[in-house]
């Protein structure tokens, strides 16, 4: 048996790789200009606001909102991060069971065939119940997140509300 990649396999492996690559880039280079329009959104409202001959409690509100969103920014941006990782993890996994399965189909005996699609298979199941369990944590955190700015949310806004006797 030759140990030689094959020629072909080796430009596919390749050809999937760089496409893996610019698509990270593509969707890490969107995910940094929304967080930028973000903040600028958020910096251009404060400009105005601080512009305007506004009432005091309009101001209070603006400050109060500024205050949460830019607590929520730092949290929506923690979990993108995790998105990210996951999905390079991903384009590294996929590489290696595209490999996986062009070694299988090109196997020359039917033994070791057989053996390298049940390793094929037995590695796409790792996979799928790996991204299972990462989206589930990343959900969860999400959510505890979620929770958290709603409960400092609901805090300050209480806050602000004067107790009737």
């Amino acid at each position: 048996m030759q140990n030689k990649s094959n020629p072909k396999e080796k430009e596919l492996k390749n050809t999937l790789s760089e496409m893996a690559d610019k698509t990270m880039k593509n969707y890490e280079h969107a995910l940094h200009t929304g967080i930028k329009l973000q903040e600028e959104a958020v910096k251009c409202w404060s400009s105005l606001m601080k512009q305007t001959p506004a009432t005091q409690d309009l101001q209070k509100s603006f400050t109060n909102f500024t205050r949460v969103a830019t607590g929520a920014l730092p949290v929506a941006q923690k979990r993108m991060e995790e998105v990210l990782e996951l999905m390079e993890k991903n384009t590294r996994t996929g590489t290696e069971l595209m490999r996986k399965a062009v070694e299988a189909a090109q196997s020359p005996t039917i033994g070791d065939g057989h053996n390298k699609w049940t390793d094929l298979w037995t590695s796409s199941a790792g996979a799928i119940r790996s991204n299972a369990e990462a989206l589930a944590q990343i959900n969860a955190r999400a959510i505890d997140s979620w929770v958290d700015f709603v409960r400092k949310s609901s805090e300050l806004a209480e806050t602000r509300v004067p107790k009737t006797a």
